[in-house]
């Protein structure tokens, strides 16, 4: 009786221990990566992995420092594992790094250049399947994959086996694993497009009200940052009193860059700074007849400011962005009226503003 319990105690002691909780980082470096840990972190949901992101710029270098580096990254986080997806033209590869036992699993799949498309989803499966099979493995204390030699930061590997060894054993097809040589096309994130239309509100200061209207955007990912060129068009404000009536309008121009550092599957949040011009168009109404409205004109001044904008996918094509920003105006114009040779200042509205604004955004 005593040695049935004791084999049960053990059984459950070995079933505790398998279950217990451990931590894989995932590199993101793209907004497609986060679209594909979304995807492992489903297909992985009855392991006992943490599934931790952690957003960055790609590896860059030979196949060996790319494999220091995810060393670096597991000590940091204290981590059993690394995974991280490499883009090769039409296909995406799926890496995992199992460290204690220096074990390099890799899979291809054929993904689309559209996240959410059928055939970007048949392909993104696949490879959060095969992610599964890797992390159950280093789960269960048997990665799969090769063994990577040790490799020193220079020279030879000590044995004889050189770094361009190790290389060619990291370049093997599908049935090993695979780092693709650093080129501009495996580095840098899936190229996107989009085009957006909604709305702005801003406090000027010029009324209680402030000002509002529609705006127009289009922007691009290049590489790790976002730029956008923004217009916008403010419906024209009417400031009344007892002598004049001044409608006063303003349209702007400008350039944004900013840089995502929170990524998921169809939320991210982007910070960044732009540069532009405001157009302040004024036409003055006398309501007095001691009073000589000046003839309409234009002003315009430069825009410095710093944003917070979060977007929201609602489809592959479709999504709705948020934006917080706080601007500050160099040269706008100051309403006043002369009187007997001297000016009294009627207003000329706040240095910094506060903006925000909703958009409907378009990915062609």
């Amino acid at each position: 009786m005593s040695f049935a319990a004791a084999v049960l105690l053990v059984a459950l002691s070995s079933s505790s221990v398998a279950a217990a909780p451990w931590t894989a980082v995932v590199r993101v470096t793209s907004e497609e990566d986060g679209a594909l840990l979304a995807r492992v972190r489903g297909q992985s949901s009855d392991l006992a992995v943490r599934l931790e992101p952690s957003p960055g710029m790609p590896w860059s270098g030979t196949p060996a420092e790319q494999w220091r580096a995810a060393e670096q990254l597991a000590a940091r986080h204290q981590a059993r594992a690394v995974l991280w997806f490499v883009r090769e033209g039409h296909e995406v590869r799926v890496l995992v790094a199992e460290l204690q036992g220096r074990h390099l699993f890799t899979r291809a799949a054929g993904l689309g250049e559209t996240p959410g498309s059928l055939e970007w989803s048949a392909g993104a499966e696949a490879l959060a399947l095969a992610a599964r099979s890797a992390l159950r493995a280093v789960e269960a204390g048997a990665p799969l994959g090769e063994v990577v030699e040790t490799v020193p930061s220079h020279g030879d590997v000590p044995g004889g086996a050189s770094e361009q060894t190790v290389t060619a054993m990291l370049h093997r097809p599908n049935a090993g694993p695979s780092v693709p040589e650093p080129s501009a096309r495996a580095e840098r994130p899936m190229r996107r497009w989009w085009l957006s239309v909604g709305g702005h509100a801003a406090l000027d200061g010029y009324t209680r009200a402030g000002h509002q209207g529609l705006s127009l955007g289009a922007g691009g990912q290049p590489g790790r940052a976002r730029l956008r060129a923004q217009l916008l068009a403010g419906w024209p404000s009417r400031l009344r009193d007892a002598r004049t009536e001044v409608t006063l309008g303003q349209y702007a121009a400008s350039l944004w860059a900013g840089l995502p550092w929170a990524l998921a599957e169809r939320l991210d949040v982007e910070a960044g700074l732009g540069l532009g011009v405001v157009g302040f168009r004024r036409h003055t109404a006398a309501l007095a007849p001691e009073v000589k409205a000046a003839p309409p004109g234009t002003m315009l001044a430069m825009l410095l400011g710093s944003e917070l904008r979060a977007r929201w996918r609602l489809a592959a094509r479709v999504g709705v962005e948020a934006s917080v920003s706080a601007e500050v105006l160099l040269g706008r114009p100051e309403l006043r009226y002369a009187v007997d040779g001297n000016f009294v200042s009627r207003g000329d509205g706040w240095a910094v503003r506060p903006r925000l604004g909703l958009a409907l955004v378009v990915f062609p």
